[in-house]
């Protein structure tokens, strides 16, 4: 590959991702604005939820609207990995995929506790679903975590960002940069106190999930497979987190 086409390949990708961030963000912050004139006297679990839900769908319209209409550019069902519906396959490798992510997650964040000193083990992810009391809270965390959230997020980083990116970059180079902007964007957390915290350990967790749900991308050629283990990661999270919370260490 020559000096020429590496720069290409670069300039691509880092404009690739700057435009899925910029999205992302604005699609977040535009929900929150929304749901600050609207959301008033809602049960906060479920303001959440319409927040989140309505955030991915800004981002992913915008996503996917503005490139379109401005310059004509259309996404394939191939490209965002839905060109087909879920098979038994897929169930399959998301059963499969389960260790080998546990692995992979636990290596890193043990790198990141014991050897590099970079993460704090008392700083988990911010989940916005706390103190649920009555069965509607639970349902609605649950739909949120376990069913919209995997969607939402597979779709739009193993489906559009690794699916635009391959394309340039190769299969392989893209599941890496996905892996990596997928944790970052799980970096910044909000304190008990309000402020802002920095959350290593769910940003290495969640790289890790990137470069598992991203094999399946590649191993598939859809998003599928993905998105069960994605939701099986946050199914039994919901268990432990909510119905059978762990006792502290």
């Amino acid at each position: 590959m020559s000096a020429k086409s590496f720069s290409k390949i670069t300039l691509y990708a880092a404009g690739l991702t700057l435009w899925v961030v910029t999205a992302f963000v604005v699609g977040q912050t535009l929900a929150a604005l929304i749901m600050s004139g609207i959301g008033q006297g809602l049960n906060d679990s479920v303001e959440m939820t319409i927040m989140a839900a309505l955030g991915y769908i800004l981002a992913l319209g915008l996503t996917l609207g503005v490139p379109t209409v401005l310059f004509r550019i259309k996404v394939s069902k191939a490209v965002l990995g839905i060109s087909r519906l879920p098979s038994w396959t897929d169930i399959g490798l998301s059963i499969l995929a389960v260790l080998p992510y546990y692995i992979v997650s636990g290596m890193l964040v043990y790198v990141g506790i014991e050897v590099l000193q970079v993460i704090d083990p008392e700083v988990g992810q911010d989940i916005p679903f706390k103190n649920l009391s009555v069965r509607i809270e639970y349902i609605v965390a649950f739909i949120t975590l376990v069913v919209m959230a995997p969607l939402a997020e597979e779709l739009m980083f193993r489906g559009y960002f690794l699916g635009r990116l391959q394309e340039k970059t190769g299969k392989w180079a893209a599941v890496l940069v996905t892996a990596v902007l997928f944790g970052l964007m799980h970096v910044i957390g909000v304190s008990e106190g309000g402020g802002v915290v920095l959350q290593w350990g769910a940003a290495v967790d969640t790289f890790a999930m990137g470069l598992i749900a991203g094999g399946l991308r590649v191993v598939s050629g859809s998003i599928w497979a993905g998105v069960l283990l994605h939701s099986i990661k946050n199914g039994i999270a919901f268990y432990f987190l909510f119905i059978n919370p762990l006792p502290p260490a």
